[in-house]
């Protein structure tokens, strides 16, 4: 009897599946582009439901999580299922406005590519 290789029919298999957390990044004083991706799904945060963590897949089927923090809820809010994207992590910034104002806050920018269809 030959080998088997089973797979699941309902979702595409992935090379590989990376978590970024913002509070490492800003440890490690990372800064710039990130990740450069496929928007996949959100999800609640695992600590704290009010949050959402986003996935995203680069070409070879890689898939990235990037938990929240931040203003990157935010700067996800007009990115759609399917858009290319990508996202720079820019370190800690001071909110100047509302109630958290003079905190810390990890800053987040994100770019849709639009390319002409």
């Amino acid at each position: 009897m030959g080998k088997r290789n089973f797979k699941s029919p309902l979702q595409k298999e992935a090379s590989s599946i990376t978590f970024i957390s913002p509070a490492a990044l800003s440890r490690e004083e990372k800064s710039g582009v990130i990740l450069e991706g496929t928007y996949v799904e959100s999800s609640p945060n695992n600590f704290n439901e009010d949050k959402l963590d986003f996935k995203f897949s680069d070409d070879k089927g890689n898939m990235t999580v990037i938990n929240a923090g931040g203003n990157l809820g935010w700067a996800m809010q007009p990115i759609n299922i399917g858009d290319y994207v990508q996202v720079s992590y820019n370190g800690k910034k001071e909110i100047t406005k509302g109630k958290m104002s003079g905190r810390m806050a990890h800053d987040f920018k994100v770019l849709v590519d639009k390319q002409e269809e």
